[in-house]
């Protein structure tokens, strides 16, 4: 009995421990785990838990992308020339930008530089596009195109609210070109925050613009007011050239009047008539 105990708790242990590990394990975690070991070269390793990771549901475009980009790069280190180029194929939707290092030879640029020739054939890159159509006072869209040559797109997820607002509105529609409509701003609102994902079937985002924590902002600027107050009305009417200008000559000639009425006039001494008593013409008397 005791023996058959002891084996029981041993196995209630070992459940225990392998519930609490799965119940703390995080797609983030098991990403760090697979490139981890990548890094110390163990590519088995490295692929198996990037699997486990692509796996999942749910995942944000940057652990999408960083474990598709770890499972092609082991597919490569191992010797798995189809798988490789499969996984770049699906790597070059999700970051068109991506490069493989020309320092690692060929295991990795033959299958890359094949999967890169693929999308060269394609004519367009993967990605998509939001534009933003937005009113002050009305409502607006948002429109949304992804591309999305490989069909991995089911949908598109979209979040929005008008700051200080907490809580998003949120819609789902499909990804061919379809715009979802966004309520007219509230009273003194004008900045718009939002976000967008093109989702597969399972609900990784493939594309992303804006996260619910870190969303994309858009100011709608507040029309200009069409009526001036009676201050601004009185300040316009003094400060107006053509009032100016009048007021400025009635000042000039106001002035020029006042010269001319108070301006002092010459004295002349007067006329002395002949023949007036006490008159004098040199030393004799005046006749």
């Amino acid at each position: 009995m005791t023996a058959l105990r002891r084996t029981m708790t041993a196995g209630l242990l070992a459940a225990t421990l392998a519930v609490g590990t799965l119940a703390h394990a995080t797609p983030e975690s098991d990403l760090a785990t697979a490139e981890n070991s990548y890094a110390a070269l163990e590519y088995a390793s490295a692929l198996s838990a990037a699997e486990a990771v692509l796996a999942q549901s749910h995942l944000s475009h940057d652990v999408l992308a960083r474990a598709t980009r770890v499972s092609a790069l082991s597919h490569a280190a191992l010797g798995h020339t189809d798988q490789a180029k499969q996984q770049f194929i699906v790597m070059l939707e999700y970051d068109p930008d991506f490069k493989v290092d020309a320092k690692l030879g060929p295991r990795f640029s033959e299958p890359f530089s094949e999967a890169r020739g693929y999308w060269q054939a394609q004519g367009r890159k993967g990605g998509m596009d939001v534009q933003v159509v937005a009113t002050y006072g009305q409502p607006g869209d948002l429109r949304v195109t992804a591309r999305d040559p490989l069909g991995i797109v089911k949908r598109i997820s979209t979040g929005y609210r008008w700051a200080p607002k907490r809580d998003y509105t949120t819609a789902e529609v499909e990804p061919n070109g379809k715009s979802v409509e966004v309520s007219a701003n509230p009273e003194g609102s004008t900045r718009l925050e939002y976000w967008v994902r093109a989702i597969d079937a399972k609900g990784n985002a493939v594309f992303e613009t804006g996260t619910p924590d870190a969303p994309q902002i858009n100011v709608v600027p507040e029309p200009a007011r069409s009526g001036a107050t009676a201050q601004e009305k009185k300040k316009s009417f003094f400060t107006n050239p053509a009032v100016l200008a009048v007021g400025g000559a009635l000042i000039a000639g106001a002035a020029v009047g006042m010269y001319f009425a108070f301006r002092p006039t010459d004295y002349h001494t007067p006329s002395v008539a002949r023949g007036v008593l006490g008159a004098s013409c040199g030393g004799a008397r005046c006749d």
